[in-house]
């Protein structure tokens, strides 16, 4: 492991934990009369497969950053569909975590480009492992977002 690969997974244990401590914090109760909703249990898987995603995107958009820098061209458009799906699985995220009534809105988007994606990523997911992690990340998202 090379030190860019350990700042990178290092950064996304950071993140997960994170999520995962506001996520457990779910079983601390208020009182009703304080408490607007209970947004993460609402949202609380898709929003994790969201945040899953993005992080598996982040990689992956690192990976095609350096192939391109080699020369490697064939990875232009995968870099630019995972810089929309940190984009908005990043938005949604945001928007879950407040209950949003966009939120079913912006989990349709997140879909859709999801999916798009998915199907960039699984061009080269038999010669970049980064690439199909990304992929099944994505695939996952897409599973957990249907369900909002």
């Amino acid at each position: 492991m090379n030190r860019k690969q350990f700042v990178q997974n290092l950064a996304t244990a950071v993140a997960v934990s994170g999520v995962i401590s506001g996520l457990s914090a779910e079983d601390h109760k208020h009182d009703s009369k304080t408490m607007a909703g209970d947004s993460k249990s609402k949202y609380g898987k898709a929003m994790m497969a969201a945040m899953h995603c993005k992080l598996a995107a982040e990689e992956c958009l690192s990976h095609c950053i350096t192939e391109l820098g080699k020369g490697d061209k064939s990875l232009a458009t995968c870099a630019k569909s995972t810089k929309e799906v940190i984009a908005v699985c990043d938005a949604f995220v945001t928007l879950a975590s407040q209950s949003s009534s966009y939120t079913k809105k912006l989990a349709n988007l997140c879909i859709e480009i999801c999916e798009a994606c998915a199907k960039e990523c699984e061009k080269h997911a038999s010669h970049h492992q980064i690439c199909k992690d990304c992929q099944t990340s994505c695939l996952n998202c897409i599973k957990e977002l249907k369900k909002v």
